[in-house]
């Protein structure tokens, strides 16, 4: 059985982490290292809403 995942890296740097991935069963943030407005702005590029999503992974915190 193949699944696609597909991956987006909305941020990487020191000014924040933040990617977004997703597969037929849900959808997940792997840090969310920008402020709420900058990731919606970021979601909305990849025609997504941060309201849709299943989970957030924290992987460390500043």
């Amino acid at each position: 059985m193949n699944r696609l995942i597909r991956m987006s890296v909305l941020a990487s740097g020191s000014t924040g982490n933040a990617t977004y991935v997703e597969s037929d069963k849900g959808s997940l943030l792997v840090d969310a290292g920008l402020t709420g407005k900058k990731m919606e702005e970021l979601f909305s590029k990849i025609d997504k809403n941060i309201q849709d999503l299943n989970g957030i992974l924290v992987t460390h915190e500043h």
